[in-house]
């Protein structure tokens, strides 16, 4: 987990040093929109701001998929220790009523 925060660090730090040293004035166009004299470096750091949004919500998706499976492997756990304390106890009955025979 610290490695992909220091890569990310990393990459953003490359990516801002790359945007100051290429702040010419440039024209774009998108669909209906355009945006004349935007900053290089403006347009760089908003396509790498969308490329990380992207990025994280495409990661929260996976992380809600993984604590809803969490969350269900958690309830399934719960059921069979519940399951597992009724068999013991059945068991332990089944035990004790042999020995009450046994002694007979």
């Amino acid at each position: 987990m610290q490695l992909y925060l220091i890569l990310g660090l990393l990459f953003a730090l490359l990516v801002a040093v790359f945007a100051v040293q290429n702040s010419t004035p440039v024209n774009i166009r998108f669909l209906a929109w355009e945006f004349k004299n935007i900053s290089l470096a403006l347009v760089v750091l908003g396509a790498a701001a969308g490329g990380a949004f992207i990025v994280f919500i495409m990661g929260l998706g996976r992380e809600v998929r993984h604590a809803w499976r969490a969350r269900d492997l958690s309830i399934q756990n719960l059921r069979l220790s519940q399951r597992l304390s009724q068999v013991e106890a059945e068991r332990k009955r089944g035990s004790s009523s042999q020995l009450d025979d046994a002694d007979s």
